[in-house]
């Protein structure tokens, strides 16, 4: 144990000699939650003001005056009319309309008549401005036909609206906000973690090959073993200390930044309570040594930084892949997920977050990652072993 204390120590100094190594594992992490957070909210709300100003230029067809009227009421509206309907596909493309609302002709004699008539938009799907202004005038107007039409027709409102909705919540608001953005926060803590191990374990063995002190290391009088323990934990903590401080950047910009509507603050504040954290971080640890096992393994062949990186960053994708399905609908965190790496915390950390997390399955979800821990510690350790690969 005292072997493996000093080579810890003796890697760990190392690496925080490197002034990059304190920005990017200690500075970074602490910042980047509140930074987005902030950024997030700041630049949500430039867009949905930048928007509403945005003038709308719409083409109409056969419009009805009182429907002209009602565009023409929003002043930031500039209508076009037409007289038949022309090349909108072009009119659209060339950026001299954005929407156009063609009205049938015999419109007047199917409103006065009482039946219904289809209204034709032409519009590109990804103007989500555009289209959400058009469709809401177009509701108005439909809502103010149908009063008409009631009022004509002489039948009470009551009459005209046979079934009411009224959704009565059982869930508590800090499930609900737990089970949509709780797969948000193991995607950023993975994703951190995932760097921060990189770097570390290409360092700690790529590296010092490169600086030709692996042979001082390997001549020590201490098991190969517990280097390679040491450099493991080193990594793992250079992914684990980026996630923590993730974790207090949270905590801190939900307690200093405004604008966070104050029910979602509420909620966010009672999932991250103490019982909560320790949880999380308990998956985080041999996750960690995990990812900094399953590196060494890779990178212990490599000769150079640049081909240690590119034997490991491939397994990036392992990781995003199930990060993405925990964010997914219908994915669940059952018997049949809690074993599958990566998976299982994101959709382990959404149950913790909504507080409906099975104590069992948890369990089981922990020892697994040990398992997986423990088992890429060993084929570190089998690559490690080899000094024809170590040591070339």
């Amino acid at each position: 144990m005292r072997d493996l204390f000093i080579i810890v120590k003796k890697e760990f100094t190392e690496l925080l000699r490197d002034k990059k190594t304190i920005i990017n594992s200690i500075v970074l992490p602490t910042l980047l939650i509140p930074i987005l957070m902030f950024g997030g909210i700041k630049v949500t709300q430039m867009i949905q003001e930048s928007n509403k100003q945005k003038i709308v230029k719409i083409g109409l067809v056969n419009a009805p005056e009182d429907f002209v009227q009602m565009v023409e009421n929003d002043t930031l509206n500039k209508v076009t009319d037409y007289t038949k309907v022309q090349d909108f596909k072009t009119l659209i493309s060339n950026d001299s309309i954005q929407t156009a609302v063609v009205f049938p002709k015999d419109w007047k004699t199917r409103m006065d008549s009482l039946t219904s008539a289809e209204v034709q938009v032409f519009r590109n799907g990804t103007k989500d401005n555009v289209n959400g202004r058009v469709s809401t005038l177009l509701e108005a107007y439909s809502s103010q036909l149908k009063e008409k039409r009631i009022t004509q027709l002489q039948i009470p409102v009551e009459k005209m609206t046979p079934l009411v909705q009224k959704n009565v919540e059982v869930g508590e608001q800090k499930e609900l906000i737990g089970k949509r953005i709780g797969g948000f926060i193991p995607y950023i803590f993975i994703l951190t973690m995932w760097g921060g191990c990189l770097l570390a374990a290409i360092d700690l063995v790529t590296g010092e090959k490169e600086r030709k002190t692996i042979e001082t290391t390997l001549s020590l009088p201490v098991s190969k073993f517990s280097v390679l323990m040491g450099k493991a934990i080193v990594a793992s903590l250079l992914g684990f200390i980026p996630a923590l401080l993730n974790l207090t950047g949270l905590i801190i910009g939900l307690n200093f930044i405004e604008d966070i509507p104050e029910t979602f603050k509420v909620a966010l504040t009672e999932m991250l309570n103490p019982q909560s954290i320790v949880m999380i971080l308990l998956l985080l640890i041999p996750f960690s040594l995990f990812l900094s096992g399953l590196i060494i393994s890779l990178v212990a062949g490599a000769t150079s930084f640049k081909e240690a990186q590119s034997k490991a960053a491939p397994i990036i994708i392992l990781i995003i892949i199930p990060l993405v399905m925990a964010l997914m609908p219908g994915i669940e965190f059952t018997w049949a997920t809690v074993f599958i790496p990566v998976l299982n915390i994101g959709l382990g950390v959404k149950e913790i977050m909504a507080g409906t997390v099975n104590i069992g399955m948890y369990a089981a979800m922990l020892v697994s990652l040990i398992a997986f821990a423990m088992l890429a510690i060993y084929f570190s350790y089998k690559k490690f072993s080899d000094e024809s690969a170590i040591l070339t």
